[in-house]
């Protein structure tokens, strides 16, 4: 069993250091997209099996925009180009493990073949055809100029939004008319672990239809709904288990809008219980202690 581990990272690096280190494994090899805005690409730990994209391949990832499919296809091609592997795991530098790395390997072995990938079908597939306001990120063509978080584009969105019909419906003179209106879409976290097989149906078709990806550049969100639907339009689509992460978005003080909780040593229990592999997230400058407790758990299971 061989696996590539994908890392999107922006930050931390002693956070990320910890997770390849704990991670280190003869059948493990890791890829790291660092954000074209950070500056610690020489502080990330030098391995023969730790791989940094050079610069070139580098994206300033924006929230909401197509960078971030960008940065992963950057990571899945020169993954693919490296080895050929049986899986190919998207993480983040915010991402622990919750399991020992010999554990992570089993279970993907005895799972081989299925896709580990959550997904739920658009409006179009609902008894009652309403839109949502994830169907609303994809049925209108949003220009370049309106993608980013800053105030003035936020509003500016919303009032695009607001003049084609609310995040519900959407007056037909709005909507998309070419092929990539067509596409039955799905959404779900990005979070994914793919077979080799279908990595390479999946870079074949990209190439045969450019289209695909250029309708996404014009999408809100498109990590939440670019692989998801890819993989139903594939022969694959019948080999998935869900993701792998656990993630918390309960209620509490202080997390972020559109963001999960950053978890603590008071998550430690419910995480080592969890049928799950991997967590996310952490910020060791939040706690460092749940971080060291999970790298002992994962070291003494080896």
């Amino acid at each position: 069993m061989k696996l590539a581990i994908l890392l999107l990272c922006h930050k931390n690096a002693e956070q990320i250091n910890m997770f390849l280190d704990i991670m280190e494994h003869p059948d493990i090899e890791f890829f790291i997209h660092m954000d074209k805005k950070a500056d610690i690409v020489n502080q990330i730990e030098m391995r023969q099996d730790i791989h940094i994209l050079p610069d070139h391949l580098r994206v300033d990832v924006k929230w909401s925009g197509f960078s971030m499919i960008e940065a992963t296809l950057n990571l899945i091609r020169l993954a693919y180009k490296e080895k050929r592997f049986d899986y190919y795991w998207l993480c983040s530098g915010q991402d622990f493990p919750i399991k020992s790395a010999e554990y992570i390997l089993d279970y993907f072995q005895k799972n081989k073949g299925n896709n580990f990938i959550s997904y739920w079908p658009s409006y179009q597939y609902g008894t009652e055809r309403k839109e949502t306001h994830k169907d609303k990120r994809n049925i209108l063509k949003f220009p370049h100029f309106m993608m980013g978080r800053s105030i003035l584009k936020r509003v500016i969105k919303r009032a695009y939004i607001e003049v084609s019909g609310g995040w519900t419906h959407t007056y037909n003179v709005f909507r998309r008319k070419d092929k990539f209106s067509t596409v039955p879409f799905y959404f779900g976290p990005q979070w994914i672990a793919i077979t080799n097989n279908f990595v390479s149906w999946l870079l074949d078709y990209l190439k045969r239809n450019p289209w695909y990806a250029e309708g996404y550049r014009h999408s809100l969100t498109p990590d939440e709904s670019f692989f998801q639907t890819l993989f139903m339009m594939s022969p694959y689509k019948e080999n998935r288990y869900d993701y792998l992460h656990y993630v918390d978005w309960s209620s509490r003080d202080g997390r972020p809008v559109n963001s999960p909780n950053v978890l603590t040593v008071n998550d430690f229990d419910n995480l080592v219980k969890s049928k799950f592999l991997m967590a996310r997230k952490f910020d060791l400058n939040v706690d460092k202690e749940i971080i060291e407790k999970l790298a002992k758990v994962c070291s003494s299971s080896r």
